[in-house]
């Protein structure tokens, strides 16, 4: 069976409930599939394939896995660069369910629908499929056996990979009042208070094509939910989903994101910044809180697909 829609219910919702032992096997990861994995009643073994070719921007999300790296959910980094999206339930030493396809392990993998797809192993190979995970797991190491170098500061002039991102209105000096951190206080609009996004620039867009790239065509019409699905990892180790939304034309027939929104609710992100900068819910922020944190941009880069760092670190 070829499943190409909901692909994150075969993992969190439908997986076989005989199953003792999951084994992942994917090209990249994003930490919010695996922190999911710690809510189900089975053991996991999760192999990060690409950990070597992805070395220049690993520390964030080295030092996440290793934080969610335990007994139960243990992840490794193979020495053998592999592409390959391979998943295995088992019951005691027995495969009994197996998924191969395009999904990486991953938000981005898992939840836009028809950007990827998991097709269902035939019973007769999975025993083929558990030996070639099995092979790739001999080759690989304990996330927290591994040292990962830091990579050195560069100057702080243009960083083709680090987009710095202003949290106020750069022709006014200060916030906006029904956007941005305050998009929550819109009127008329279907917002909570809280709400809050990190406007998109039409300079990033040009400057930072890889970070902001076009919109896609939604392949199922209206359906919101076909807008691709992100994970945002934040410098105090923070994770959460996100969404490139919005649209702003530079020519008629290319469109590219607004904003950077959390998921499923806007307020996520808007109450998270309160939080940070010592802000009541419900309120306004203002330049003058920025002013008072010491920061007034966050830096945002990639880390992997669909994973993207936002550092607002005022240290």
């Amino acid at each position: 069976m070829l499943h190409y829609t909901d692909l994150d219910k075969l993992f969190f919702e439908t997986y076989p409930n005989q199953a003792t032992n999951f084994i992942a096997l994917s090209g990249y990861l994003g930490p919010d599939p695996v922190i999911k994995l710690g809510d189900l009643p089975f053991n996991s073994k999760i192999i990060y394939g690409l950990q070597k070719e992805n070395k220049r921007k690993m520390m964030p999300l080295h030092q996440q896995l290793v934080e969610l790296h335990n007994n139960n959910r243990r992840i490794y980094y193979s020495d053998i660069a592999c592409h390959s999206k391979c998943y295995l339930w088992l019951q005691g030493d027995l495969p009994i369910k197996g998924l191969i396809g395009s999904a990486n392990f991953s938000s981005n993998g898992l939840y836009n629908d028809y950007r990827e797809s998991l097709f269902e192993i035939d019973q007769n190979q999975l025993p083929a499929l558990k030996e070639y995970v099995e092979l790739i797991l001999q080759s690989s190491k304990e996330c927290n056996t591994v040292q990962i170098e830091e990579v050195p500061q560069l100057p702080p002039d243009y960083d083709k990979e680090i987009c710095t991102m202003p949290l106020y209105d750069p022709a006014t000096g200060e916030t906006q009042p029904s956007h941005g951190l305050n998009w929550g206080f819109s009127e008329p609009g279907n917002v909570r208070i809280n709400d809050a996004c990190i406007p998109i620039r039409m300079h990033h867009i040009r400057m930072y094509p890889q970070l902001f790239p076009p919109r896609q065509p939604n392949l199922g019409g209206g359906n919101h939910k076909l807008l691709e699905v992100i994970e945002l990892v934040w410098d105090d180790g923070r994770v959460m989903q996100g969404r490139l939304e919005g649209s702003q034309p530079p020519n008629k027939e290319i469109k590219y994101p607004k904003q950077i929104a959390s998921f499923p609710s806007k307020d996520i992100m808007g109450i998270y910044f309160r939080e940070r900068l010592n802000v009541p819910q419900g309120q306004r922020i203002l330049k003058e809180h920025l002013d008072l944190y010491g920061r007034d941009t966050v830096d945002v880069s990639l880390i992997g697909e669909g994973i993207y760092y936002l550092n607002f670190s005022n240290e």
